[in-house]
């Protein structure tokens, strides 16, 4: 898509290369006939409110552009939600992980990921409701859910994807089944847990693989993913090996496709919003906002 382009871009994304590929993909942008604005995301600001005003202000927009990882994604899609405006959104991926864009097919490549946004179409994408807050692909909570948000930045750009893996280390002796019950349109779901999502991805985190479980972007539903707490390490074996290949077929994994739910858990956890902090909550509302969007495909 070819037009007047705010371009959101965080400097530090993955190994903080963002702050070098900045003059190449606006130079790429402009040779191709957009006109870039560009708006840097700065820390200890609302930086969605921020694009959300600059939206607000101007009617000249043709495309929003995130330049970074799925954090700066996710604010880039509040700000457009929060402006009421219908503004197709572009993703160029520099973060460490990347899920969103590995499930849309999004190259990872930066000069392959321009070229991507310029040929898009805009297609509907549905978004996700955490109480008050949006996220794009995922909202979860249980085991290495924190170390998704709270892995050193510096420590990201050092080791990329395999920082999370360090970072996640400490938990691994202090695991604890999660006592959750979740309710649904259909039905009430009790027990104890090690993971719990609400996705709308193929991919998350590098560890759980939905290909083939009828993920579909634009259709009104979200999948919901229960890990069951394994007895041993037989069954806890079994169960990584099955989520890395896209494998629900087990006692231990629960999958639902649902447009709602009521999350509550023994006791506050700390949740991820596409990788972000989503804070500690005890009781959840969660719901699928169907075509909120609309994304460069």
């Amino acid at each position: 898509m070819i037009g007047n382009t705010l371009l959101v871009i965080n400097p530090v994304s993955g190994k903080g290369e963002a702050r070098f590929e900045l003059l190449p993909i606006v130079t790429r942008l402009s040779e191709a006939g957009c006109e870039v604005t560009v708006f840097p995301t700065r820390a200890d600001t609302d930086n969605a409110e921020e694009i959300a005003s600059r939206l607000r202000a101007s009617h000249s927009y043709d495309m929003v552009v995130a330049v970074g990882g799925d954090g700066t994604l996710n604010l880039t899609v509040e700000g457009v939600l929060r402006s009421a405006k219908k503004v197709p959104i572009g993703y160029i991926p520099l973060g460490t992980t990347n899920d969103f864009a590995s499930s849309l097919g999004i190259p990872s490549d930066t000069d392959d990921a321009i070229a991507h946004v310029l040929a898009g179409e805009p297609v509907p994408h549905d978004i996700g409701l955490f109480g008050d807050r949006h996220f794009t692909y995922i909202a979860c909570c249980g085991a290495f859910t924190e170390s998704s948000y709270s892995t050193n930045q510096t420590l990201k750009s050092i080791f990329g994807h395999a920082a999370y893996v360090f970072g996640a280390l400490p938990s691994l002796a202090s695991i604890r089944p999660i006592e959750m019950t979740v309710k649904t349109d259909c039905e009430t779901i009790t027990g104890k847990y090690l993971f719990c999502a609400l996705s709308n991805t193929t991919t998350a985190g590098g560890f759980v693989k939905l290909d083939g479980q009828g993920v579909d972007f634009s259709d009104g539903l979200f999948e919901l993913i229960l890990i069951g707490y394994p007895q041993d390490l037989i069954d806890a074996g079994r169960v990584a090996k099955k989520l890395a290949t896209a494998n629900m077929n087990d006692p231990l994994i629960v999958i639902r496709h649902i447009t709602a739910c009521e999350i509550t858990l023994g006791a506050p956890l700390g949740w991820s919003l596409d990788g972000e902090d989503g804070g500690k909550m005890g009781t959840v509302h969660l719901s699928v906002q169907k075509s909120a969007i609309e994304i460069l495909k």
